[in-house]
């Protein structure tokens, strides 16, 4: 698997992710944050997220498949996790599932730095 097909696999992975956010936020959020869901602005906060996540995933998947900025929307991947990871590492509270995801974050942001740069030597 070269390069470019990594890249749109995790875009794929991220628009699916980011699509589960929207449709069920609740749903999505509930093993890793506990039951403090349930107010309307989480519901609204996690579909804000899903649709971010969504459009960076596009932007990977489309500019991946026409060779054209892709190591750019990589890195702002990258720099999304990295700072989802910030969140998820530092917020005071959250229970303790949630630093894993801190973690798988903080492993995203690595990967996708790394396929971002490899991406931007092939250019």
């Amino acid at each position: 698997m070269d390069d470019r097909q990594v890249a749109i696999y995790l875009a794929r992975v991220r628009v699916a992710k980011g699509m589960l956010l929207m449709v069920s936020p609740r749903a999505a959020l509930r093993p890793v944050l506990g039951s403090g869901l349930e107010s309307p602005a989480a519901g609204v906060t996690a579909r804000g997220v899903g649709a971010s996540e969504v459009i960076l995933g596009v932007g990977v998947s489309i500019s991946a498949g026409e060779r054209l900025g892709s190591a750019n929307w990589m890195s702002m991947c990258a720099a999304s996790d990295a700072l989802g990871a910030v969140a998820f590492l530092l917020t005071p509270g959250l229970p303790r599932r949630a630093r894993l995801v801190g973690l798988m974050a903080a492993a995203s942001a690595v990967l996708h730095f790394r396929v971002a740069r490899v991406l931007s030597q092939a250019s």
